[in-house]
């Protein structure tokens, strides 16, 4: 009964396509000495920010301002808006699967969540026992990094240009990104991004990808990251492997409405029609050795 509908707006999936906001040591995670003084804050004031991260930090901010813009102040807000509820319960569930899957101890794993943004990601993290002194969080707004910090004090959250992080390599077990990539369309950013992810991740460490896969019809504004873009990323096959993927959140203004109107028919959509998940968690594991 309600499939018309949802098919009808299959067909214009993403013309309301939204940003969802879809850690082994027991130490605290430290930055590098030797590179702190490249801290972003310091180069936001003192105007010497790199060509990187300046446009790093401007399609970020244009971003948001347009979103926030354009869509309201409760299109997100789970309390007032119906539509969000099963979005957002996919979502976890495609990340908790992931993370079930991967098996790490969360008493002792070392997390760090790339664009963290206000640190809604991690919460999941922290409700799973992940320790906050093993997780870090770094994102390029610094005003979301002053709410993370103020929500999550014992985690180590820090305003950083995610193109030249300031970790050692093979500091952490897990590195992951949030609906980060769908929103930054400039290749050449992305795939530095991705390789300092790499980077900073351990041998045999896993590199958790959450996203939307599918780019906006008709429009530059968004950029789906497909299992294709994965591979051209994390350079797959070489530095990286695929292991799993998880199907989280149906593609927005379906997902939005079953979420509304029949919520008891989400998860059963989800698995009937697997296409229509827009959102996907992909576990990959990097390499001991290089391939060549």
């Amino acid at each position: 009964m309600f499939l018309s509908p949802v098919l009808a707006a299959q067909q214009c999936c993403y013309r309301n396509l939204e940003h969802l906001n879809c850690r082994p040591l027991t130490r605290t995670v430290k930055l590098n000495e030797s590179s702190s003084a490249r801290n972003i804050e310091k180069m936001q004031e003192s105007g010497e920010l790199p060509v990187s991260a300046k446009t790093l930090q401007a399609t970020t901010e244009s971003y948001y301002r347009e979103y926030n813009g354009r869509k309201g102040a409760e299109r997100n807000d789970l309390l007032r808006n119906p539509e969000v509820l099963f979005q957002s319960l996919s979502r976890d569930a495609a990340m908790v699967r992931a993370l079930r899957w991967i098996g790490s101890d969360p008493q002792v794993a070392r997390v760090l969540d790339v664009g963290c943004g206000d640190g809604d990601s991690v919460w999941t993290l922290l409700r799973l026992g992940f320790q906050a002194s093993n997780v870090s969080g770094v994102d390029i707004q610094k005003e979301k990094i002053a709410r993370a910090k103020a929500s999550n004090p014992a985690v180590n959250f820090e305003c950083a240009d995610a193109t030249s992080l300031e970790f050692q390599d093979e500091t952490f077990d897990i590195a992951m990104e949030s609906m980060m990539f769908l929103q930054l369309t400039d290749d050449d950013i992305a795939k530095r991004i991705a390789a300092e992810m790499i980077r900073v991740t351990r041998p045999g460490g896993i590199l958790l990808v959450s996203d939307w896969r599918y780019s906006k019809p008709g429009s530059s504004e968004f950029k789906g990251v497909s299992a294709r873009r994965i591979g051209e990323l994390y350079q797959v096959g070489r530095r990286t492997e695929v292991c799993k993927r998880f199907r989280g959140p149906l593609v927005p203004p379906v997902g939005r409405f079953v979420s509304k109107y029949c919520s008891p028919a989400y998860f059963a959509i989800q698995a009937v029609l697997p296409f229509l998940a827009g959102h996907v968690v992909t576990v990959l594991r990097k390499r001991k050795t290089a391939g060549m």
